[in-house]
């Protein structure tokens, strides 16, 4: 028979955990099938629809992290709005400057508090959550249940000494903390394992320090239960971590970590490491392991390249001042905005990308990066496009100074989705500039290294 507890927290998913008090359950970053990161990533498990409306039917909150399609899936709200409507459940989302994903949400006529950054609330007598919002887009929930505190941080930027010591002493320690345990994102070329490497032992630096700093009872690993499912990105899973990997290479006796299988629930007083949800990780990793790799097919020509390019341009120039740019690119030593050479793999041909231009131009130059015509014609058409790109890892830098300048060429948009615009009122927003070129300035080094 099964235990039934007063206070629980049972894994979905991903990101995706429910957080129950005895009237409250929040679910989190809800994302259970498809691919996400334009044909990038898959999960390692996929949730059938039955059981995702059990999931639905027993909740009253859905809380999304941030605007990434692995925590807030698109097609999730679409597929489940009706059931999501009629049981009434709320919607949970930190407050921004964008409005985009409040505005695709009242579209769907679903309910959402906008939550205000380190502000308390309550949604019961016994049940307060707070939104801590995190570098550029993050943000974590700190959940305060029975006087049970659970720390949920996802991907958020927390990770040095000093972050983490300043995180502990605005909201103090807590019983419960959920953290990613593997990374993210592009690590480097096929040719060259030193960052990926570098960056699964980084991950698990972090939940020691996170652990030691924060001094949970119990850490939950998550948020990182997917593939790298492409066939120009399916190299990243070599070094990822897995939960056996975290396990071995973290000492038991001084933190505790427990991994848990999808509808497991268990008391957030006492949480205890059940063996066969290791077994079924290792299981499902296996599995995952023999899928078909998604792959692009479309093939896109240099006409239809140069008419999204233009679609792309009339979008920037739209949102931003033209003279403002101008202006910024001639900044010495950043160097912003500078012509980029990029090889489109499937057509074979270098093209020249400079803002300040009418159309692209092919040329013999090196390249700085290559990547795919659809992945090329997707930046242009999305203002997501390169975020999306620089998570999926789908492309090769042609030389050392290439990622860091495609970055400061196409990451405006990454800025505009942020509320950021390059007119006067940039002025306003130097400490995003910092924060943007200190990472910058890391990505630098690791591929230095």
């Amino acid at each position: 028979m099964k235990k039934i507890f007063k206070n629980t927290i049972e894994f979905v998913n991903h990101a995706s955990v429910i957080i129950s008090g005895e009237k409250t359950k929040v679910l989190s970053d809800p994302w259970y099938s498809l691919s996400a990161f334009h044909d990038g990533w898959n999960l390692i498990y996929e949730n059938s629809d039955e059981d995702i409306v059990k999931v639905l039917e027993k909740i009253t909150h859905i809380w999304i992290s941030h605007e990434h399609p692995d925590h807030f899936s698109i097609s999730f709200f679409k597929k489940y709005k009706e059931l999501i409507r009629t049981k009434k459940i709320k919607i949970l989302f930190q407050e921004t400057k964008d409005k985009r994903v409040i505005k695709f949400l009242k579209h769907l006529n679903l309910e959402i508090t906008e939550l205000k950054n380190e502000k308390s609330y309550k949604l019961d007598e016994n049940y307060f959550i707070t939104c801590v919002k995190s570098g550029f887009y993050d943000s974590a929930l700190i959940f305060n249940v029975d006087g049970l505190k659970i720390f949920n941080l996802n991907d958020c930027p927390i990770e040095s000494h000093d972050d983490i010591k300043r995180f502990k002493k605005k909201f103090g320690i807590c019983d419960v903390l959920l953290t990613q345990f593997s990374y993210a994102a592009w690590k480097g070329n096929k040719s060259s394992e030193e960052w990926a490497k570098n960056a699964a032992q980084n991950k698990i630096n972090i939940i020691k320090n996170q652990a030691n700093i924060l001094n949970p009872k119990t850490v939950i690993p998550f948020a990182s239960f997917i593939k790298f499912s492409n066939t120009k990105n399916s190299h990243l899973n070599k070094n990822s971590n897995s939960p056996d990997q975290i396990i071995k290479k973290i000492d038991k006796d001084k933190i505790k970590i427990v991994f848990l299988r999808p509808y497991e629930e268990q008391n957030l007083s006492k949480i205890e490491q059940d063996e066969d949800s290791l077994v079924f990780w290792r299981n499902e990793i296996i599995k995952s392991n023999k899928k078909q790799l998604n792959m692009y097919k479309k093939r896109v020509n240099l006409d239809e390249l140069n008419f999204s390019f233009l679609k792309y341009k009339k979008r920037i120039f739209d949102r931003n001042s033209y003279l403002m740019i101008k202006l910024i690119s001639l900044v010495p030593y950043i160097s912003p905005f500078e012509k980029i050479v990029i090889y489109v793999e499937d057509i074979k041909k270098s093209i020249i990308f400079n803002f300040f231009s009418d159309k692209l131009i092919t040329t013999e130059l090196d390249y700085d990066i290559s990547l795919s015509s659809e992945s090329l014609d997707f930046i242009f058409n999305n203002s997501f496009g390169f975020d999306t790109l620089t998570v999926n890892g789908c492309f090769e830098t042609g030389n050392k100074n290439g990622f860091e300048k495609a970055t400061k060429l196409l990451a405006i948009e990454n800025l505009n989705n942020l509320g950021i615009y390059f007119n006067i009122s940039i002025l306003l927003n130097l400490r995003i500039f910092f924060i943007f070129f200190e990472r910058l300035k890391r990505v630098k080094i690791n591929l230095a290294n």
